[in-house]
C-alpha cells in the first residue's frame, strides 16, 4: 500500500515561508493603518475649521434670536455651529468665558479663543498624545456686516 501525503519536513518548510511572510507584512500593515488614522485626525480638525468658520459666519448675518449682529462671541459662535459640518456624531461643545471646546469621537481636540476685536483662534491637536498634530488658524473679524 502506497501512502500519499506531506512529511513532517514538508509541513516544517511550509510553516517557516509562512511565518517570514507574515513577519514582512505584519508592519507594512500597521503603518498603513496609522497612517490612515493619522489623516482621518487631520481631516477631522480641517472639519472643525470649516465648521467653526460656517458658525461665525452665520453669527455675523444672524443672531441666534433672529437679530443681525457684527461682533460674533464664543456663545454665539457655539450657538451657531453646525455640528453636522464639523464631524458625524458625539461633539461635545463646553462654552466658558475664554474657550469654546470641541472633541470628536476620533479623539481630536479643539479650541477656539478670542474676541471680536482681535480674530478667533482655533487650535487642534490629538488628544491621546499631547497635541501631536497641533495646528491653529485664525479667524478674521470685521467690523460691519452689510445687509
Amino acid at each position: 500500500m502506497k501512502n500519499k501525503g506531506f512529511t513532517l519536513i514538508e509541513l516544517l518548510a511550509v510553516i517557516v515561508i509562512l511565518a517570514i511572510i507574515a513577519l514582512i507584512a505584519t508592519p507594512i500593515i500597521l503603518g498603513i493603518i496609522n497612517d490612515a488614522r493619522e489623516q482621518a485626525k487631520k481631516r477631522s480638525a480641517e472639519l472643525v475649521y470649516t465648521g467653526v468658520e460656517y458658525a461665525y459666519t452665520t453669527s455675523l448675518y444672524k443672531g441666534v434670536d433672529g437679530a443681525t449682529i457684527t461682533d460674533p462671541t464664543l456663545e454665539t459662535i457655539s450657538k451657531n455651529i453646525n455640528i453636522e459640518n464639523v464631524q458625524r456624531s458625539n461633539i461635545n461643545l463646553t462654552d466658558s468665558n475664554s474657550k469654546l471646546t470641541i472633541t470628536t469621537d476620533d479623539g481630536v481636540v479643539c479650541t477656539v479663543t478670542g474676541n471680536n476685536t482681535e480674530g478667533f483662534k482655533i487650535k487642534c491637536g490629538d488628544k491621546t498624545t499631547d497635541n501631536k498634530y497641533l495646528n491653529e488658524k485664525t479667524i478674521a473679524t470685521t467690523t460691519s456686516v452689510k445687509e
